[in-house]
Formats: C-alpha cells, structure tokens, sequence
C-alpha cells in the first residue's frame, strides 16, 4: 500500500446557495439524500453517506460538511473535484465562509513511528507553536495530539490500523492528521487555488511550522534550533523526495464486502446450521419480514449501493 495525502474532512457555510444548489456543485443530484434533522443550530438537514447540507437558521446560511466518509462520497458518486470546491469559495470570499479542512498523510511504509514519537512528545522533545499536546493509549493504539479542538491547528497522529481494527491485515498504518479551521484553512485552501500550491508540499509546509520533534543538544538552550530526531526526518522531508505528488482522491470504502465478511465469517455456523435445520427458502422468508425494519446503516449501504450500480451503468453505456 502506498504513503498517500487525502482531503479527510471539508465544510463551509455560504449565503448564495440553495440547500440544492450545493448538491448540484457536488455531481450529486441523483443521489439519495434523506432529510433529517440539523445541528450546529441549523433546523434542517438533507444526508447521504457523511455528506451534510444544512439549512433552516443561521439568517438564511446553508452549510456543507463533508466528513471522512463524506469526502469519499464525493470522490466516488459525485464529481470528486475539491479543486473546482475549493475555487468556488475563493472566489466568492465574503459570501463563502470555510469553516473546516482537514488534511491526512497515511503512513504504510514505516516513515512515522509511532513508540518514538510517544515518548518523545512525553520527554518534550518537540517544538510547537499549540500549547496544549496530550498521548492516549488505549485499546485502539496510541495516539498523539497537539493543540486543541476548538482552535485554529490541531495535528493527531495515532495508529489507524488499531482504530480500524486491522492489524491483523496491515503492519503498519499510521495517520497524521493536520486539521485547520476558520482562517487557517481558508489560507490553505487561497494558496491551493491562487498560487497552485501542491497540496501535499503545502501540508508539509504547514505542519512543520507548527510541530517539529528534535534530538536534544547540550550546547544549546533553543529547542527550535536543535537537529530534527532521526525517527521523524524521513517523514519530514518525503514531500521533497517523493517522485511525484501522493496526493490521491481514494473514493468509498466498499463497505458491502465488510457486511459480507462480518455475516459470512462472524455468523456463518449459525447460518449454515438455520438452512440445514429449515432450508434456505424459509431463511429468505423470514428475512424479507425484517425489510421494513433495516437499520438506518443497512438502508444506506443499499442506498450507496443502488447509486454505484446507477454510476457504473451509466459510465458502461457512456463507453459503448
């Protein structure tokens, strides 16, 4: 698997949109979006699949959040273009207000490494320019955090493969996540349309102005002039080595294989022992009873489903 930089989370309020006008600038009109309720104060909300649109408050301003999962929505059922997102709030600054971005490098090759940058963060060994840092550890992995929540940076590293709970399948996954809010991510997103920055040299950019880890020197009082520690230089300057941008847009998790697995592996004696004892036609009828009951999960996985089939068909006949 290679290193790779994605969008992992974007959102922004505007007060020259529709709640359908923004679905429209997504690709996404064919898609199923259910309504349900708001938040953030807004009474309102249209869903699907980590896509929000919010509206109904706020003096008439419609907000678009797109989570991790949204984000890959919208790189695989509607046209995945951030760049065109991203040009659409610049040049309607004022009326357009970026209120999210977040940026994530997932590491498979080893460059972060995660017990040196624990203890390193516990000795002080780093420079930051956010106060607050803190380590979890707990059953899913380690996790470091610098900064705040609620402020402008916040830069997490921790184990993405314990949180996945896929150590089993994967031998090293760690993420660096740099989540920049209000001003910080509406600067990151300027450089991005007006000076056609890179997105994965200008991540690189920004998270090492704010957190470096160092070796320790005697003969210098000036942590921000100590050396860069050997565990975190590779990871420093791999945007600089790299051969070319490992920026990618990696569409959906196919989640029906994870549902396959999970009833196929995890339950497969019991279903095995209810057909053998009743026959799969009374199986299929007793299932086709819990229809009108499907968990909310399980009605968006068909949903997402039907649309990829939709998407697939369409892009078949284009080709003909």
């Amino acid at each position: 698997m290679d290193n790779k930089i994605m969008i992992d989370w974007f959102s922004f309020t505007t007060s020259i949109c529709s709640p359908e006008d923004i679905i429209e600038l997504l690709g996404m009109t064919d898609c199923p979006f259910t309504e349900t309720y708001g938040f953030y104060g807004w009474q309102n909300r249209l869903f699907f699949s980590g896509v929000s649109v919010m509206y109904g408050g706020h003096d008439g301003l419609v907000m678009l959040e797109m989570s991790g999962q949204g984000c890959r929505t919208f790189e695989t059922l509607g046209n995945g273009n951030f760049k065109n997102l991203f040009q659409f709030c610049v040049y309607n600054v004022g009326d357009c207000n970026i209120t999210r971005l977040d940026v994530a490098y997932d590491d498979f090759k080893g460059y972060l490494n995660l017990d040196e940058i624990v203890k390193d963060t516990v000795k002080g060994n780093f420079v930051s320019r956010t106060r607050k840092w803190e380590v979890i550890q707990s059953s899913e992995g380690s996790c470091v955090v610098h900064g705040t929540r609620k402020g402008s940076v916040l830069i997490r590293i921790y184990d993405k493969a314990a949180e996945r709970n896929r150590t089993d399948e994967i031998a090293h996954w760690v993420r660096c996540e740099l989540q920049l809010r209000q001003e910080r991510a509406a600067e990151f997103v300027r450089l991005i349309v007006m000076e056609n920055e890179i997105i994965d040299k200008l991540y690189f950019a920004v998270l090492n102005h704010y957190l470096r880890y160092v070796k320790p020197s005697v003969s210098d009082t000036n942590k921000w002039r100590f050396d860069i520690a050997d565990h975190w230089s590779d990871f420093y300057t791999s945007a600089e080595t790299a051969p070319r941008s490992i920026y990618v847009a990696p569409g959906m998790e196919y989640n029906s294989s994870k549902l396959r697995h999970t009833y196929g592996h995890n339950f497969g004696g019991g279903i095995y022992t209810y057909i053998k004892l009743f026959g799969v036609q009374t199986l299929l009828e007793d299932v086709e009873k819990a229809k009108p009951h499907l968990n909310p999960k399980y009605k968006m996985l068909l949903a997402e489903d039907e649309e990829l089939r939709r998407v697939n068909c369409c892009e078949h006949i284009e080709s003909i």
